[in-house]
């Protein structure tokens, strides 16, 4: 660079020209400097690939994630054909309670479940009301009595509802008392 006129120097200095490259001042930091540097942009790439891994995975399966268990059985009323469930359900992830469809081709559901959004730690109680037909045989242990229709954003299912050996022989007692009739 040339001197500005009225000065009498041959070479004027630029501010800045003589700072260090940066690998130069990277190696002039100490190691522990370095290696907390290091650390910190390793964790937060890590957070940023987490982040986008668990916003982009999808739902996990609604029937996997949701509980259904019968709570009670209603003893049947005086000259009717049907007896009362009542289930209590419950999911980790949000779903959309759909409807409910018959598990034994000895009752037949005659309430509906009504469309409901299920949230993570809440629960729902259900009531249905189901007819019973005499002529066919009870549904034997482990088998579904109903099951409960499901849905989230990657499917929809059917959860089913499987009453325990208590529960069976209360829907016996009751099924015994309408058939009696």
């Amino acid at each position: 660079m040339t001197a500005p006129d009225g000065d009498e120097r041959e070479l004027v200095e630029g501010f800045g020209d003589d700072r260090p490259l940066l690998g130069e001042r990277w190696r002039a930091l100490s190691r522990r400097v370095r290696v907390a540097v290091v650390g910190s942009v390793c964790a937060a790439l890590l957070g940023v690939l987490l982040g986008y891994v668990v916003a982009t995975r999808p739902p996990p399966d609604p029937v996997a994630a949701t509980s259904v268990r019968i709570t009670a059985v209603e003893m049947p009323q005086r000259y009717t054909l049907d007896l009362g469930i009542t289930l209590r359900v419950a999911s980790a992830v949000p779903v959309t309670l759909t409807g409910t469809r018959q598990g034994y081709d000895g009752f037949l559901q005659t309430l509906p479940v009504p469309g409901a959004v299920l949230l993570p730690g809440r629960v729902r109680i259900l009531h249905a009301r189901l007819n019973v037909y005499c002529q066919l045989p009870l549904p034997r242990q482990g088998t579904p009595l109903l099951f409960v229709t499901v849905r989230n954003a990657r499917r929809e299912g059917r959860a089913p509802v499987v009453p325990t050996a208590a529960q069976l022989a209360g829907i016996d007692r009751a099924v015994q008392r309408i058939c009696r009739r």
